[in-house]
């Protein structure tokens, strides 16, 4: 006999295309949606495609009001045991064929931006009309929808459920996490500050109603999913509320890299992982300084290093660690340079690499993971790799350093210091507001802030999506304006920073050391030292430069980048052409 990784999602994918066929076949017959649908198919007709009175709109690649219902719809199917499937394009009354035009990889992409659930999606054409089948797979841990709630199919219909009903459910499930497996620990074996750190986590949770800090320590137990109904704490429950034999976390502060100790802590035997990652923040919060702005931002202040990032890398370091391995997770700070190192044993796994990172999604301890989120000690979505970037770029700080190291082990390294006041002037200049929040359009105007153009592949490889993903991403930031002019423009087949954000950024002349200092547009006049970068840059991507090429790099005007591009006879022969299309091309080798 032989072994087969993932079998039993194969068959719960043979057993939903069997239900979908037996769906559509009834259907066929003539019966109706409500007696055809079945636990594991729901069908659906596509949101917004009614106008007034009911009468039909033409339909469209792309549609947010569907991909809204469709994430609710899809979260509710990856909660239920088997996952199931949901077929689009069908009046859920009459059993109508209504079709539906939504592009496939247009509708996952916003399926997975809303729920973190990518479904398999596959269309079909019935009786002439195009329909989509959105095939879901059972989930690893709870998924929660647009509204925060959890639910699951229940007969023909989707009804609440809490996380500890879920996890109870999971248990006899094939490749049941073992956080989630019932310890020998109770109530009674609680630390006192666990309950404390964990009611004040809760509070200040952005979606809290409250009631659930002030709830009553079993009910509280049991909603975040860490008590089952033998009253037994999970093995996550019991890391998280416990004393520990041994520190879970480490601290230690130096004033630069391998320099003296100026602290160190580890002596947290006793305590519980919800109080270690307590003491750790109350440390972190001691060693980043706070300096104030200057000009926009008078009387501003912010962290050396931002503190959402800071307490992402640690929380990640924690939840996703391999925890058979001894160690604790380390966390460094190097006061010369305010920067957080954060090792944690256990390597990437589930996919996941460094050069996939910003978008694969998996967690080695789901119960653990999904009972850190209950708490609101990181992201709903587990984005946390996500907010680490956006938080550190929209600074004007590198992005995180992120690799695996022998061991093996995951080291996160961010490194802050003073905040680069134009790039966070142009950050907060942007519109709509919402996407100053949009890690995809942060990346894009780092990358442009750092180097004077890039193509779509260029783009691709920054955000770690496929290029298609990486075009659509860079026409979002396109429509992101300040005073109305666009941030980011297209220029043959290179996109650029925009006049309009060149000059927020540069509008400061107090201000040009610290744009050098963090390398921010160091293309653009009056530095010439660098033209040949810019010309490298633009070569490596193309046979020839022009002098209009170069003005739309650099700024300058046609007359000056023509007199720069001359400046380069050594290794750069004129063309015959004049004037704007004056253009060089790369000396051959031994060439005069």
């Amino acid at each position: 006999m032989t072994f087969q990784p993932g079998t039993e999602l194969l068959a719960d994918l043979r057993v939903a295309r069997d239900a979908v066929a037996e769906c559509l076949t009834k259907l066929r017959s003539g019966i109706l949606p409500d007696d055809a649908e079945r636990e594991r198919v729901d069908i659906k007709e596509e949101a917004g495609r009614r106008g007034s009175g009911g009468v039909l709109l033409p339909a469209a690649p792309q549609n947010t009001r569907a991909a809204d219902q469709l994430a609710d719809e899809v979260a509710c199917m990856a909660n239920t045991p088997g996952g199931g499937a949901l077929i689009v394009g069908i009046e859920d009354k009459t059993g109508d064929l209504i079709g539906t035009d939504l592009d496939i990889e247009w509708l996952r992409n916003q399926i997975h931006r809303r729920v973190d659930v990518a479904p398999n999606i596959e269309a079909t054409i019935e009786q002439g009309i195009r329909l989509l089948v959105l095939y879901v797979p059972e989930a690893r841990e709870p998924v929660e929808d647009t509204s925060d709630r959890i639910r699951w199919r229940v007969g023909k219909a989707c009804e609440p459920i809490d996380r500890g009903t879920w996890w109870v459910h999971r248990q006899g499930r094939a490749g049941w996490d073992a956080m989630a497996r019932p310890s020998t620990m109770t109530v009674a074996d609680i630390t006192p500050g666990s309950m404390t750190v964990a009611r004040d986590y809760i509070a200040r949770r952005s979606d809290s109603n409250g009631d659930l800090a002030e709830a009553a320590t079993p009910e509280l137990l049991r909603r975040i999913g860490v008590l089952t109904p033998e009253q037994l704490l999970t093995q996550a429950g019991a890391l998280l509320f416990c004393g520990g034999p041994r520190p879970w976390l480490s601290w230690t502060r130096l004033d630069v890299t391998g320099g003296e100790v100026l602290a160190h802590e580890e002596d947290f035997a006793g305590t519980s992982l919800l109080e270690q990652i307590q003491r750790i923040e109350d440390l972190m919060d001691a060693a980043n300084d706070r300096v104030t702005l200057p000009g926009d931002f008078a009387e501003h202040s912010v962290r050396l290093l931002p503190p959402r990032a800071a307490r992402e890398a640690v929380l990640n370091g924690v939840v996703h660690r391999d925890w058979h391995q001894q160690e604790p997770t380390a966390v460094t700070w190097i006061e010369a340079d305010a920067s957080l190192t954060v090792i944690s044993p256990g390597g990437f796994t589930g996919g996941v690499e460094v050069t996939n990172i910003l978008t694969q999604r998996y967690s080695r301890s789901p119960a653990l993971a999904d009972a850190v989120r209950a708490l609101g000690l990181v992201d709903k979505q587990g984005f946390g790799v996500d907010r680490m970037y956006r938080e550190m770029v929209s600074l004007g700080h590198r992005p995180p350093l992120l690799d695996e190291e022998p061991g093996p082990r995951v080291r996160a390294k961010l490194v802050g210091g003073q905040p680069v006041v134009p790039v966070m002037r142009l950050m907060n200049s942007i519109q709509p507001v919402i996407r100053r929040r949009d890690v995809q359009v942060a990346l894009i105007l780092h990358t442009l802030l750092h180097r004077p153009c890039a193509t779509t592949r260029d783009i691709a490889q920054v955000l770690q999506v496929a290029p298609d993903d990486a075009r659509q991403a860079l026409e979002t930031a396109s429509r992101c304006v300040i005073d109305t002019e666009p941030i980011i423009t297209p220029y043959k087949d290179v996109w650029t920073l925009s006049k309009r954000a060149r000059r927020v950024v540069k509008r400061g002349t107090d201000e040009i050391a610290s744009l050098r200092r963090s390398g921010v547009l160091w293309f653009l006049p009056p530095n010439t030292d660098n033209a040949g970068d810019v010309i490298t840059t633009w070569l490596d991507q193309h046979d020839r430069i022009t002098s209009g090429d170069y003005a739309a790099l650099t700024g300058l005007t046609t007359a000056g980048a023509r007199g720069v591009l001359d400046r380069f006879g050594d290794v750069l022969e004129r063309g015959q052409d004049m004037g704007r299309n004056a253009h060089y091309r790369r000396r051959a080798e031994g060439g005069a």
